[in-house]
């Protein structure tokens, strides 16, 4: 919905519901929780230049006024926020309407809605706040109401997912709950070994640097005496320069683990209408997720390329309704932190009705004809951008040597070739079709039989050279698209066979009679 769009839905919008639910405010703690956050932006400033004295010139006390500066601003734009945001829920909608300079209106049917989630930063949770997602599926954004009162939340959750209006019957409802998987400490190893380490540790180490500026320490002048002291030579002193910077990375990131997943608990709740995966997490901010196991379609593993040999695994469920990416945080779709293969393997069992454990079956594997296209790829790739850094190098616009960089890197495509050739694989596991790929990703996607909506065959110029197909299966599910690419014809018929015998016996009964002779006419 565009600007204009939103603007004119708005105006369009009544008053006065007809069901007679009013239109409520944003819980009023907010406004104090947002004084109390404005106070302490102001800290910054205040104690550089009444403490510590470094207010006397403007590049001491930047660091400071611009951590003043941005939390005045978000500050002040929450309580913007709280002034020009209603909302209420009626028998069909919920609406919400928001917007500090241009007013927004939304709606969503209430029988569009997915998950209702509720989650809590530290300020929230010391102020009895919650910040309440309204989940509709596919592409639409969710519904955020930021902050409502923690009753009002958990009474939200029940009549919106349940129809039930009344928040007292959670508490006497009798639920049944089964653990699945907890938090291991040691997966702390499998989140801090990242490459984004060495640049978390330098942005840790030029805000500490800013801060210790602010009280008028030297903190780098410091560090670099030890290093001197410890390594006179200049290679010795590089190599502790990157060990302090990977501390620093190091104890960021595990500072991150432990308090995204305090207390992280992945259990199966019974229910009178049926059972739902919940995971709950978090030490200064919680998090909540409901799942409705009947929404679920499968399950998916994504194993990153440079950390495959240590057996590291992302998990996440196949479902409606759940988002499969965030830019915030973990999508509600990730069941498990990073952890290893064989737990991943093993929630995914439980988690899964059935006995079937799909992601454990052996994978068919692809002819060597896909080996050999992505070769070809490679060797194409390297030669035509050595081509086309030579015919640069010729018009001066680059260094002559340039061309010869591709040409270095053939053996690491070729080598990026095998990879992704090995990591190809399909399988089916009933009631379960299994699909992996991947170079710098290995996705191994386990999808139930009566998710997929049919079979889409994409077959190139190469492909049919080398006789081989790419099939994709559409879901309603997680990423829409699962595929399985470069798959001999034979490999695709049997496939078929086994997932859709359907789609494939009204295929070929359509090209039999296609293939029928016309019956003979009387001629007199």
């Amino acid at each position: 919905m565009s600007a204009l769009d939103a603007a004119r839905t708005d105006a369009a919008a009544p008053e006065d519901d007809l069901d007679g639910a009013p239109w409520q405010r944003l819980d009023g703690r907010l406004i104090w929780v947002n004084l109390m956050r404005l106070l302490l932006s102001l800290a910054p400033t205040v104690l550089s230049v009444l403490f510590f004295g470094t207010g006397r010139r403007l590049s001491d006390l930047w660091p400071a006024m611009a951590a003043t500066g941005v939390g005045v601003v978000i500050s002040v734009g929450d309580v913007v926020r709280w002034l020009r945001t209603r909302y209420r829920i009626t028998g069909e909608l919920v609406e919400i309407r928001t917007g500090r300079i241009m007013r927004v209106y939304r709606q969503v049917p209430r029988d569009r809605i997915r998950a209702v989630d509720h989650k809590a930063r530290l300020r929230h949770r010391l102020a009895g706040l919650r910040v309440v997602v309204i989940s509709s599926g596919g592409a639409r954004p969710a519904l955020r109401l930021d902050a409502v009162s923690r009753e009002s939340a958990q009474a939200l959750r029940l009549e919106l997912m349940r129809g039930v209006p009344d928040p007292e019957a959670e508490q006497t409802a009798s639920f049944r709950e089964t653990p699945i998987a907890r938090v291991r400490w040691y997966w702390i190893f499998y989140n801090v070994i990242n490459i984004w380490g060495m640049l978390v540790g330098a942005l840790m180490l030029w805000s500490l640097d800013s801060m210790a500026e602010l009280v008028g320490l030297d903190l780098t002048g410091a560090i670099g005496g030890v290093v001197d002291r410890l390594a006179p030579g200049r290679w010795g002193s590089y190599a502790l320069w990157g060990a302090v910077v990977f501390l620093l990375g190091f104890l960021a990131l595990a500072t991150g683990f432990v308090q995204d997943n305090w207390h992280f608990t992945l259990v199966r709740r019974f229910k009178e209408d049926g059972s739902e995966l919940i995971t709950r997490q978090g030490l200064m901010s919680t998090r909540e997720v409901h799942r409705d196991d009947r929404r679920l379609r499968g399950v998916q593993l994504s194993e990153p390329l440079f950390w495959r040999w240590i057996g590291l695994t992302e998990t996440a469920v196949v479902s409606t309704g759940l988002a499969s990416w965030s830019l915030t945080g973990e999508p509600a779709s990730s069941i498990l932190p990073r952890g290893p293969v064989r737990e991943a393997r093993r929630v995914a069992a439980l988690v899964l009705p059935g006995p079937a454990r799909p992601l454990e079956a052996p994978l068919r594997r692809h002819p060597r004809g896909a080996l050999l296209r992505r070769l070809l790829w490679a060797v194409a790739s390297c030669t035509g951008l050595s081509g086309l850094a030579a015919w640069l190098g010729a018009t001066g616009a680059v260094p002559g040597w340039v061309w010869a960089v591709p040409l270095w890197a053939l053996p690491l495509a070729a080598a990026g070739a095998v990879v992704a050739f090995r990591a190809l694989g399909h399988a089916y596991a009933q009631p379960y079709l299994v699909m992996r790929h991947g170079l710098s990703r290995r996705q191994t996607s386990a999808l139930r039989r009566e998710a997929v909506l049919g079979l889409r065959i994409r077959q190139s110029v190469v492909q049919r050279w080398l006789g081989l197909v790419s099939v994709a299966t559409p879901t309603a599910a997680g990423l829409r698209i699962y595929q399985a690419p470069d798959m001999s014809v034979e490999q695709f018929v049997t496939l078929a066979g086994e997932a859709v015998p359907e789609l494939l016996a009204e295929f070929l009964e359509g090209g039999a009679r296609e293939n029928r002779p016309a019956p003979a006419s009387n001629a007199r």
